[in-house]
């Protein structure tokens, strides 16, 4: 089922690297250190396009993000390599919201949930991934966000719902898929494939099809998991799913939530107009949208 709504990407190399070089000087040196490398030391090449995809970029928390933390719990979750760190809003004994944000992004963007999820009696958890905000470490990848949310969920027990943003969206979906005691989850701007975005990474940096196809391998032999392992038609369930894309999102194409959406037995997609791809989580009619299908009131 479809609505409209009017309002006033491993795919961690997505729009970061393509809005990064595609405007700019940066293009031409990428094309060609790439381009030099392949033909004269294909394994540095190799190297340094892996190195680049599974490095998320850094951004420093804002004023209004840490007086967030501050109303928040500290709760750390150990994980097999290091720990990461969560936090937890209202009472533990209230059914928890797990809030997962996006490549490069912080818990704290979806700050605009907290307050309406705790009027409606739940609590909420949220958590910087692996190579994230305060979780530590310079790399990240797919394989790593999962691993970190099905952590989480571990350790917190009952989930009432997973709200997503972009790839926390796309990762939201697998472990809803895996975990059918969670009743529900919204996905907001997920990324639909791994394979497609990457052969956009390589179109914009001109990659041969042979050192695409290399990075591809390694990869996979490096996480153990196939890069087909994250398409949207690699998870379903029978669980509400409510997709929230926007028709100017120029990061992720809002096809690629019509996927999801298309896919899940009981999807349903919510098309805004105008917000983009970040500005989409601040929006009032977003969040109230989220916090009702939360709540049970659409279903």
């Amino acid at each position: 089922m479809e609505l409209n709504l009017k309002s006033a990407f491993f795919w961690p190399t997505n729009s970061t690297i393509v809005r990064t070089v595609k405007f700019s000087a940066a293009l031409f040196w990428q094309r060609s250190i790439y381009r030099v490398l392949w033909r004269f030391a294909p394994g540095r090449a190799i190297d340094r396009a892996v190195r680049q995809l599974l490095t998320p970029p850094r951004h420093a928390f804002s004023d209004a993000e840490l007086a967030t933390l501050e109303e928040a719990s500290l709760m750390p979750v150990p994980l097999m390599a290091g720990r990461l760190i969560a936090w937890r809003w209202g009472r533990a004994r209230d059914p928890a919201v797990v809030l997962v944000h996006g490549w490069g992004g912080r818990g704290t963007q979806l700050r605009g949930f907290i307050d309406p999820l705790l009027k409606r009696g739940y609590s909420v958890v949220a958590y910087d991934a692996p190579g994230h905000g305060m979780s530590g470490g310079g790399e990240s990848s797919l394989p790593q966000i999962l691993q970190a949310l099905n952590a989480l969920l571990d350790h917190l027990g009952p989930v009432r719902a997973i709200v997503g943003h972009s790839v926390g969206g796309a990762m939201a979906s697998i472990a809803l898929a895996q975990r059918p005691e969670i009743e529900r989850a919204v996905l907001i701007a997920p990324p639909a494939s791994l394979i497609d975005h990457t052969q956009r990474i390589a179109a914009a940096l001109r990659w041969p099809e042979a050192l695409r196809a290399a990075i591809r391998r390694r990869i996979e032999r490096r996480f153990g998991m196939n890069w087909s392992e994250f398409e949207a038609e690699s998870a379903r369930g029978e669980q509400p799913l409510l997709v929230i894309h926007d028709a100017a999102d120029r990061e992720v194409a809002m096809g690629e939530g019509l996927r999801h959406a298309r896919n899940w037995p009981r999807g349903r997609l919510l098309q805004t107009s105008g917000l983009g791809h970040r500005r989409v989580l601040e929006d009032r009619l977003v969040i109230e949208a989220t916090v009702d299908f939360v709540s049970g009131f659409v279903s």
